[in-house]
């Protein structure tokens, strides 16, 4: 029972961590500066990750250790973590190139990847053993290969998406809360309930300081590693045959605006990798509503996410549809408003 503790203290621990932390930011200049591509009009600190993340990784180590379900995959996954913890905060002091971020989410990934060999194997002699003539070794390069692609933007969703008031902390509960219940129906491993728990106390803490008007975010030393483990949940519930279409409706938000921006991008010919302000609830900002208006409406939405990928548990198929259509539909409602106003 004592594992179940553990989320009360961190709350308490992360509050006043963050609190502490928030003078030292603005010390060291780590703020992100008013610009035409902000979403701000002052200075906001920027590396609320330097608290939750290491919080996060040595309170799941203990549980684990508690638990005794530490294995040789989470030691690979926790070692990620802090690498791209540690070359995040770099990035965030020093403005790294995008190659050397890009190479780093890659390697973390690519061998986070290589330690699920086994559940990707086990993936495909159980959906594609029956193929006649196929190579099944050429498709588990395959596989592979999309799961590091995959994996690698959802790291840079959560990257591109922290930039208005409260965001990245309502996606991560919501994603967190949906993880958990998965777990409680047992459709996902335990390990994941103790991360989520973990996330929910500490994002709550967190959301008191990053909610309007935000007094701090996480910045690249918290998004990317937030990102990586929110990857982790959508790859491993793939893998195992598990509750995907659940994990991946939720996500559906931060796909849509991200992937339809960078689409966009292509096509006026834009720099992908440089800063810009062209996601659709930054449009909407610009266009004069509030960081608190905009968070409302995405709220409304997720609330409904969540409830279809409940939903989607026992009808998947009408569920992510559903999902889809709600996503789509919202954000052509935030386009035109973006107009309107």
């Amino acid at each position: 029972m004592i594992v179940f503790f553990i989320p009360l203290i961190l709350f308490i621990i992360c509050t006043y961590l963050i609190r502490k932390l928030i003078p030292f930011l603005k010390k060291m200049s780590l703020v992100d500066y008013p610009s035409q591509r902000s979403n701000h009009s002052l200075l906001v600190p920027k590396g609320a990750g330097i608290v939750l993340v290491p919080l996060l990784v040595i309170s799941a180590y203990g549980i684990f250790l508690i638990k005794d379900s530490f294995d040789k995959q989470w030691l690979i996954f926790f070692l990620s973590i802090i690498i791209l913890y540690v070359i995040s905060l770099l990035d965030d002091i020093k403005n790294l190139s995008a190659p050397v971020r890009l190479f780093t989410h890659f390697l973390c990934v690519a061998i986070s990847v290589f330690a699920l060999k086994e559940d990707i194997s086990l993936f495909i002699q159980n959906n594609f053993a029956t193929w006649l003539n196929f190579n099944l070794h050429l498709l588990f390069y395959v596989l592979s290969l999309i799961l590091i692609v995959l994996w690698i933007w959802i790291i840079n969703l959560f990257n591109f998406m922290d930039g208005m008031d409260g965001l990245t902390c309502v996606q991560v509960l919501t994603l967190s809360l949906t993880i958990n219940i998965l777990c409680l129906l047992e459709l996902m491993n335990e390990n994941f309930q103790f991360i989520s728990l973990i996330l929910i106390s500490l994002f709550l803490a967190f959301y008191k300081f990053n909610k309007p008007s935000a007094s701090v975010f996480l910045g690249d030393v918290g998004s990317i590693p937030i990102g990586y483990i929110s990857g982790l949940f959508l790859i491993y519930s793939f893998l195992k045959n598990g509750p995907v279409i659940p994990v991946l409706i939720v996500f559906l938000y931060y796909f849509f605006d991200s992937t339809f921006t960078l689409i966009l991008r292509l096509i006026r010919r834009k720099n992908i990798f440089e800063a810009h302000s062209d996601h659709f609830y930054q449009k909407i900002l610009r266009a004069g509503q509030t960081h608190q208006q905009v968070l409302n409406k995405i709220i409304i939405l997720l609330f409904f996410l969540f409830i279809l990928s409940m939903t989607s548990i026992k009808y998947p198929m009408i569920s992510i549809m559903l999902g889809i259509t709600l996503t789509f539909g919202f954000l052509i409602f935030l386009k035109k408003q973006s107009k309107n106003e």
